[in-house]
């Protein structure tokens, strides 16, 4: 659940909408006499948009990020504190944020390979500039699996948000106090939880409850509603752990109903398709996949920063298909 808050980014836009304010510092200056920004790093997404188009438009601005909309795909162009994701053009801030002063929303930017540019004034480099990949998995077994789930519990048990779907991130969900979405979630869940038990055991593949799905997709407020983090982590963590046939078959109903949410959440679900979530959530996952309970217990912080309750509930599909695995025969 992503939400318009003011800090932490799943892979760009969770801030105050800074779009009607008026830029003091920069006002009466041209886009010229501004310093030109450096981007250090683009994820895998925003570069082949950024190398297969030539114009996109602003479509939100937040305090540390905005959004282009580039003929329907949308990437993110982010303060490099906020970390690495597929969507986000990572910026380095050399001269402050006075970068984003150079946006509006409904204005026109020129892409290119090399730089960003507005008005024939390039805004940031990003000329051979490297491209954000998750690192590849570390080697993990159902037993390491059963005791990362244990750790990850252990310290989360306490901290789960009083909204969202955090609390299937715990096998004992139904001991926690439900929030208005994990209600409404609930049911549907459950019919995925048995899909996953039943796929890992089957020899041909089974197409997952379309409704379950549906009942997911657009469930809850912000730019990416619960439901569609929990499905998101659900796909990363199938595609992570190698169980890509079972994930093609998750994914075939929700890339049908994309269009029932949002754009940027339908951007997080196809980069969800290839694998790929935020820096901070891959790293917790990894932690979780080894259970190097120490870097675990160093990263789980991050989930509180990515998004409103975003993290906890991506951590939640993705612990949802751990458990799934550590079940099979």
């Amino acid at each position: 659940m992503l939400q318009h808050w003011p800090l932490a980014v799943s892979s760009g836009m969770i801030e105050n909408s800074l779009s009607k304010l008026p830029n003091p510092a920069f006002a009466g200056e041209s886009l010229a006499s501004i310093p030109m920004e450096q981007a250090i790093v683009i994820g895998s997404i925003a570069r082949r948009v950024l190398d297969g188009v030539r114009f996109g438009r602003v479509a939100e601005i937040f305090e540390r990020s905005l959004y282009l909309d580039v003929n329907g795909d949308w990437i993110c162009l982010a303060d490099m504190e906020l970390g690495s994701g597929p969507l986000i053009v990572s910026v380095e801030g050399k001269y402050g944020r006075g970068w984003m002063h150079r946006f509006s929303v409904g204005r026109l930017v020129e892409l290119s390979p090399a730089s960003i540019t507005i008005d024939d004034c390039p805004i940031i480099s990003t000329q051979g500039v490297s491209s954000w990949l998750p690192p590849p998995p570390p080697i993990w077994s159902k037993t390491s699996l059963e005791r990362g789930l244990d750790a990850l519990a252990n310290l989360t048990e306490a901290r789960l948000p009083t909204e969202g779907l955090g609390r299937f991130l715990l096998a004992c969900h139904n001991t926690f106090p439900a929030t208005a979405e994990s209600r409404a979630a609930a049911p549907s869940i459950k019919v995925l939880e048995n899909w996953l038990h039943e796929s890992f055991a089957a020899l041909i593949p089974r197409s997952p409850d379309n409704e379950s799905v549906a009942a997911l997709l657009g469930l809850g407020p912000g730019l990416t509603p619960s439901g569609d983090d929990f499905l998101g982590g659900m796909l990363i963590a199938l595609h992570v752990c190698g169980k890509i046939i079972v994930q093609k078959q998750l994914y075939i109903p929700i890339a049908a109903l994309l269009e029932t949410t949002g754009p940027v959440s339908r951007a997080h679900l196809q980069a969800a398709a290839i694998g790929e979530g935020s820096e901070a959530l891959h790293r917790v996952f990894y932690a979780l996949l080894k259970a190097d309970v120490v870097k675990l217990a160093s990263e789980v912080d991050a989930i509180d920063r990515i998004g409103h309750t975003s993290g906890w509930d991506a951590l939640a599909g993705i612990a949802t298909v751990l458990r799934a695995i550590t079940s099979e025969v």
